[in-house]
């Protein structure tokens, strides 16, 4: 008799693991800049130098755009805004002094 629910459980954990694989798994490279993008390094040299530039904090990406926060020579921190395809500098979308 305690077989049986062994063999439930067994048999359901089957059919779930299933399902969990034929549905359509995310691709890891959806996230990471595009394969035509300017290369993070021509970004970060562009960044260092910037007039005042002392030191890179972070450097992140989404949603088509790098990000890196810096500090001035002053102690000041920058946060900029790289678009991936042309390397052109902007503000961020949100927050900071130009954001809505």
């Amino acid at each position: 008799m305690k077989t049986l629910p062994i063999i439930m459980a067994l048999g359901l954990f089957t059919a779930t693991n299933a399902f969990a694989q034929s549905g359509t798994q995310p691709d890891p490279l959806a996230k990471l800049p595009p394969a035509n993008s300017v290369k993070l390094s021509q970004v970060i040299a562009k960044t260092e130098g910037r007039p005042g530039f002392y030191a890179i904090k972070s450097v992140s990406f989404s949603d088509g755009e790098y990000e890196i926060v810096y500090f001035m020579d002053d102690g000041a921190e920058v946060r900029m805004n790289y678009d991936a395809k042309t390397g052109e500098a902007r503000p961020p979308k949100t927050g900071g002094l130009f954001g809505q």
